[in-house]
């Protein structure tokens, strides 16, 4: 009969604490806040302060998680007096459509993407410096007749793209676009003076390497027709306007085409000679 009482009461001590933790649960710590409350650093005592509660996590009865503090207020709360209150994310191979619309990612390329539910999108933390690219051209280079020429030897005065793994090599003349994206851009170029013969032209041409969803030439003509009385003699000049749809490294080349007969220099005027990539 005592054994019986005894059964007894211990199941009732027994159910009595199991109600008492399913109210309230903690760890490392005699007086829980929240449903669940570790403190983690066995430091928070009668009276804690906001950085005892740092190292503390909370799951409130709404099922929000609170690190480094003992009311979120989110569905993950990391607003804490500590300097660790960050997320760490990692890569995965998941389809946007399984991982959902609003997961996050992390992209070796080293930056963050997010899913719509169809596709991965590309969310850098910190926009990078758009290129922009201005550059002059004083030193004389001859062009051939009738054959298409790259225009090489340039000056900079401006190159916001430099060191971004893609910019402006003024010694051969070419673009390399440092990311996807569209790049607007103008290029002029003048000739020396010289006899300028009927039914001639000059052709500016901006050439890029991308061919996909992209016009890879743009070119202008200047002709100088057969109405001419005469031989006349004058400087040549020609200018071209494009926009590109580029991706990463891709590149960029100016060039010149005359048929006048003879090979002729371009001017020594920075003035008249000058190109610009603008990054849109």
């Amino acid at each position: 009969m005592k054994i019986n009482i005894i059964y007894k009461l211990f199941t009732c001590a027994l159910l009595f604490s199991i109600i008492k933790i399913s109210a309230q649960v903690g760890f490392f710590i005699p007086n829980p806040t929240q449903p669940l409350h570790i403190d983690a650093g066995k430091d928070d005592g009668s009276a804690p302060d906001a950085t005892k509660i740092s190292n503390d996590i909370v799951v409130t009865s709404t099922g929000q998680l609170g690190v480094g503090l003992l009311n979120p207020v989110t569905k993950v709360d990391l607003r804490s007096a500590g300097n660790e209150r960050i997320i760490g994310l990692g890569t995965n191979t998941q389809s946007p459509a399984a991982a959902g619309g609003g997961a996050i990612r992390y992209n070796t390329g080293g930056f963050l993407e997010y899913s719509d539910g169809e596709q991965w999108i590309a969310l850098p933390l910190t926009p990078p410096t758009k290129a922009l690219v201005n550059a002059n051209k004083s030193a004389p280079q001859s062009i051939p007749t009738s054959t298409s020429t790259v225009i090489t030897g340039w000056a900079e005065t401006v190159d916001l793209g430099a060191g971004t793994g893609g910019d402006f090599d003024p010694s051969s003349g070419i673009f390399k676009a440092p990311r996807d994206g569209f790049y607007l851009v103008s290029f002029s170029i003048t000739l020396a003076n010289g006899n300028i013969p009927k039914n001639t032209f000059i052709e500016t041409a901006i050439e890029s390497s991308q061919s996909s969803n992209n016009i890879p030439v743009f070119k202008t003509i200047n002709s100088y027709p057969a109405f001419q009385a005469g031989a006349v003699s004058n400087y040549i000049s020609g200018n071209c306007n494009a926009i590109f749809n580029l991706k990463k490294d891709d590149t960029i080349k100016f060039s010149v085409r005359h048929t006048i007969g003879s090979a002729r220099n371009t001017l020594n005027d920075s003035k008249l000679n000058n190109l610009s990539i603008s990054e849109l």
